[in-house]
C-alpha cells in the first residue's frame, strides 16, 4: 500500500509551497530526480520543514498525484444529481477526462508515472487506482443507475464503461501523448466527445445493446 502524506505541523502557506515547488520539481523532472532537498530549496524552507509536512518523499508524491486528479473529477452534481439526459451525464464524464489527460499537467504526470512504473510500481498502481479507475467506477454507477431508470438496458456495465474511455483515449490520445500532434483546440475535444457519444449511444442506447465482455 501506498504510504499517504501525514501534515505534522498546520501551516497553510508553506505547505501549499511545499506542493506547488514539489509538483513543479516533480513534473520536470521526474521522481527519481527530485530530491527532497531540491524540493525544500525550490519552497524556500528547510528541508526539516518538509518531513514536518510530509513523512516521505513517496507521501509527497502521491498527495502531489491527489490533488492533481481531484480538479479533474466529474462534477458531483451531474453525476448523482437528478435524472439527466444520459447523453449529457457522458458528456461531461467524457470531456472532464479529456481535459485532464491532455493538459500540460495531465501528460507530464503519465509520462512520469510511466517512465518511474517499473521501478516504483506502488506509485503506478496509486496513479491508475485514484484516476483512471476511479473515474471509470464513476461512469460505471452512472449507467448503472440508467439501467435501473430504465433509460438503458446494459448488460455489462463494467464492460460497456471501458470501451467508453478506450473510445474516448485510442489513437487521439497516445499522439498527443506521445508529442505527435499537437495539443488540440477546445472545439477539436468537443467534436471527439461528441463523437463518441453518439457510436455508445448507438451500440448501447438501443433495446437491444451490444453485449460485451469485461475487457479489464
Amino acid at each position: 500500500m501506498v504510504v499517504k502524506h501525514v501534515v505534522r505541523k498546520v501551516d497553510a502557506g508553506k505547505h501549499g509551497a511545499i506542493l506547488q515547488a514539489a509538483s513543479s520539481l516533480f513534473l520536470e523532472y521526474g521522481y527519481s530526480k527530485a530530491s527532497m532537498d531540491a524540493i525544500a530549496q525550490e519552497a524556500c524552507v528547510t528541508k526539516q520543514t518538509v518531513y514536518a509536512h510530509y513523512k516521505s518523499k513517496e507521501g509527497l508524491f502521491t498527495h502531489m498525484m491527489t490533488e492533481l486528479l481531484k480538479k479533474h473529477t466529474p462534477p458531483g452534481i451531474i453525476v448523482k444529481g437528478k435524472a439527466q439526459p444520459v447523453e449529457k451525464i457522458l458528456s461531461v464524464i467524457a470531456r472532464t477526462l479529456l481535459d485532464m489527460i491532455t493538459s500540460k499537467e495531465g501528460l507530464a504526470l503519465t509520462r512520469l508515472v510511466v517512465t518511474e512504473a517499473q521501478r516504483h510500481p506502488k506509485l503506478a498502481r496509486y496513479y491508475y487506482e485514484s484516476g483512471s479507475r476511479k473515474t471509470l467506477m464513476i461512469l460505471v454507477d452512472c449507467l448503472n443507475r440508467e439501467n435501473d431508470r430504465g433509460t438503458l438496458k446494459i448488460p455489462n456495465t463494467l464492460s460497456a464503461a471501458s470501451y467508453f474511455f478506450s473510445m474516448l483515449k485510442g489513437n487521439y490520445y497516445i499522439r498527443i501523448l506521445l508529442n505527435i500532434r499537437p495539443h488540440p483546440s477546445l472545439e477539436e475535444k468537443e467534436a471527439h466527445v461528441k463523437e463518441t457519444v453518439a457510436i455508445f449511444m448507438r451500440l448501447y442506447g438501443g433495446n437491444k445493446p451490444m453485449h460485451t465482455r469485461n475487457a479489464l
